[in-house]
């Protein structure tokens, strides 16, 4: 055998028959080896097998194996099988020990080790950054003074006595009218404005009313036609008379009292517009506009917390000044030379007041902390009121919820429904004048009560009133017991939900809640009752079966309870 080539010879059949060098054991164990899967046999024609095939070379070790033909040698063959492949098992422990203390290694190690941690740090800082420049979700600012309320109207000048009554009805704004012509000049010492002082002693805020709409003062300059004031009032020719008799109106607009909205002047030989009896100002002249400015922002400056506007649906008339159009159908009882015979849509509520009342509520909110600017009349055309669908003016009455003496509460819920739902309006101003059991519907409905001087002073009412749920929770309404029981929800996150119910009804019943409210937990804790209530078994701050709450004949209820997590 040479190098790793192993030699077979062929021998005539009259010689003993060819043998292969076996292969030491230990070698065999040694390296693995695996015999071929094909023997290579001699050209001899003995059938026997040395054994030899019983020890294979490992698969990892197959070396490739080549017969090459011998001629010199008469026939034999030599048997090549090339280099033997070892697999690599790694450095031993001291070969590794070798390298562990070799710079370059120590230099790798630790800027790997650095390196690491610079990228930890970085991606902490990110994750942090990122978190700080999130939009967030801000919290709803706080309401203001006007929107916790309650608020109250004075018609008269108000006496210490007064004031101290205001003050213990938790009252936080005044609503006073000024009792001269809003266009007269005043000055710090006028007694309504020493006023505001008094109020403002005890915290109080004030609200001034004025009537823009009408005032004489410039009315002779107009009337002589100063070039200066000739369009501070409306003028109109009159129709030309038939048979020469008496100046006949423009056209057929009509005051409350049923006559005719316009009056004439002899000296211009014009008529003018007056549906108060007063001359009524031209607000589509910008001077006229910039005069009414001047006075709020003096009121403003002398202390006044905000502004209310008597009279605004009438601020604008059509400046085509045709006829009104006829109710369709026609109203029973009335016609055609009574004011309710036509719509009025000429001289009310026309869509140019949004951006007229818009200007003046700028001038509120610019001057005061976030001061109300508000009309003193029901809001009759929603849109009327609105620049761009957004609201000009702040605390929408609703003076016709509970003014009756007998409330329908299915005529509660279609006006609540058609305050928040059809017209939109989030948060108004509720005026009361029904029984002292609607007043707990009132404090804790959405929006602002406002109260008499005769109101009741309740300081549970207003504990309650002013708790999260009824300043930003939810509002939801229902009708229980077969419509016989008024009754809604004040819910926000976090925070206990106030339950109100009202049985206006003159007898006595007892609601299962939670099977008309879904939310509701399984009792509830009662936090007060109107007068009427008279339970002996319902106590205050006492929980109770929400199942069974016994409600008293014209009497209502509130309670709080744990809205379930979501």
């Amino acid at each position: 055998m040479e190098g790793n080539k192993l030699e077979l010879s062929e021998k005539p059949s009259t010689e003993p028959p060819a043998t292969y060098k076996a292969i030491p054991e230990a070698d065999m164990e040694e390296n693995a080896v695996t015999r071929p899967k094909s023997l290579v046999k001699s050209k001899s024609t003995s059938p026997e097998v040395d054994g030899a095939d019983e020890k294979m070379l490992p698969k990892e070790e197959v070396a490739d194996a080549k017969i090459s033909p011998n001629e010199k040698q008469n026939g034999d063959a030599k048997l090549d099988i090339g280099e033997l492949k070892t697999a690599f098992v790694g450095l031993t422990k001291e070969e590794l020990m070798k390298y562990a203390n070799d710079p370059f290694w120590v230099r790798l190690r630790w800027f790997l080790f650095i390196t690491f941690w610079i990228l930890w740090g970085l991606m902490l800082l990110g994750a942090v950054m990122i978190i700080l420049a999130a939009p967030k979700c801000n919290p709803p600012p706080p309401r203001t003074w006007w929107e916790k309320g309650p608020l109250i109207e004075l018609k008269d000048d108000a006496n210490a006595e007064t004031i101290n009554k205001i003050k213990e009805l938790g009252v936080t704004g005044v609503i006073v009218s000024w009792p001269e012509d809003a266009y007269s000049d005043f000055n710090e010492d006028h007694i309504f404005i020493k006023s505001f002082k008094q109020f403002k002693e005890k915290a109080i805020n004030v609200v001034v009313e004025l009537e823009p709409s009408s005032s004489w003062i410039w009315f002779n300059k107009s009337e002589s036609r100063d070039i200066l004031f000739n369009d501070y009032y409306i003028w109109r020719q009159p129709k030309e008379a038939s048979n020469g008799g008496e100046p006949t109106p423009p056209n057929n607009w009509l005051t409350v009292k049923n006559v005719s909205s316009w009056k004439y002047s002899p000296s211009r030989k014009e008529f003018y517009y007056a549906p108060m009896e007063k001359p009524h100002l031209n607000f589509h002249n910008p001077k006229v506009v910039e005069k009414l400015s001047d006075v709020i922002k003096k009121f403003l400056n002398y202390g006044a917390g905000g502004i209310r506007v008597k009279g605004a649906p009438y601020l604008l008339v059509d400046t085509k000044f045709e006829d009104e159009p006829i109710k369709t159908p026609n109203p029973t009882g009335c016609d055609f030379k009574e004011h309710c015979f036509y719509t009025h849509s000429k001289t009310e509520n026309l869509l140019e007041l949004g951006p007229l009342l818009k200007q003046w509520k700028v001038i509120v909110k610019n001057m005061t902390e976030n001061g109300p600017f508000m009309t003193a009349e029901d809001l009759s055309n929603i849109e009327a009121y609105k620049v761009n669908s957004s609201f000009v003016v702040d605390l929408p009455l609703q003076s016709h919820l509970l003014n009756k003496p007998s409330v329908n509460i299915t005529d509660v819920v279609h006006v609540l429904n058609t305050t928040f739902n059809a017209d939109n309006i989030t948060w108004p101003l509720w005026k009361v004048n029904a029984s002292s059991e609607w007043d707990l519907v009132t404090y804790l409905l959405p929006g602002t009560p406002l109260v008499t001087l005769e109101s009741e002073n309740n300081k549970e009412l207003l504990k309650i009133r002013n708790s999260p749920s009824i300043m930003r929770g939810s509002f939801s309404l229902h009708l229980l017991n077969n419509k016989t029981i008024f009754a809604f929800t004040r819910v926000t996150a976090g925070n206990p939900g106030i339950l109100v119910a009202l049985n206006p009804s003159d007898n006595r019943t007892v609601v299962d809640f939670p099977a008309y409210i879904k939310g509701l937990s399984e009792d509830v804790t009662v936090q007060l009752f109107s007068a009427n209530y008279s339970e002996p078994n319902v106590a205050v701050s006492v929980k109770h079966d929400a199942h069974s709450v016994p409600i008293s004949p014209k009497s209502s209820i509130i309670m709080s309870y744990v809205p379930p997590s979501k």
